[in-house]
């Protein structure tokens, strides 16, 4: 083993983008955080229900969760306790964002499921990137939008 691996290794680790999992099960609404997402400088993937978030999230390393509150079969609130689940026996965690225009959804209902915070839709870019800057680790990602 050559001493120059572990640094290559360090250096990719810090170039590395933090990546954000949006469930949604909405594709315009999907699409839309995707491209402020990745203007910001950050990778996404897009999922459009809970059992393709717990799918990614157990095999993927996910900086922060950006969580619909309404979709079909398993809503927002009870798949982030599903994830919460997944947590614990995985030993990480991850912040998770509630993104809603649901009438009775709020940063309350949200802290009550396991949701660390809400965005409320519409929302400003400046409202996104400060919920962005605030859950993200500040030493993998500056939140200055990509040229």
């Amino acid at each position: 083993m050559n001493e120059s691996q572990p640094e290559r290794k360090m250096v990719g680790l810090i170039m590395q983008k933090p990546c954000i999992l949006v469930v949604d099960d909405n594709p315009q609404y999907a699409k839309l955080f995707e491209l402020i997402a990745e203007s910001l400088g950050f990778t996404t993937k897009l999922v459009t229900n809970c059992y393709e978030a717990e799918a990614f999230f157990t095999a993927n390393q996910v900086d922060l969760i950006l969580m619909d509150w309404v979709m079909p079969e398993i809503d927002g609130p009870a798949c982030t306790r599903r994830i919460r689940d997944l947590e614990a026996k995985l030993g990480k965690r991850v912040p998770i964002i509630g993104v809603s225009g649901y009438v009775q959804a709020s940063k309350e209902s949200c802290t009550e499921a396991g949701m660390d915070d809400f965005l409320s839709v519409p929302f400003t870019m400046d409202e996104l990137q400060e919920k962005l800057a605030m859950w993200l680790p500040k030493s993998r990602h500056d939140l200055e939008p990509a040229p």
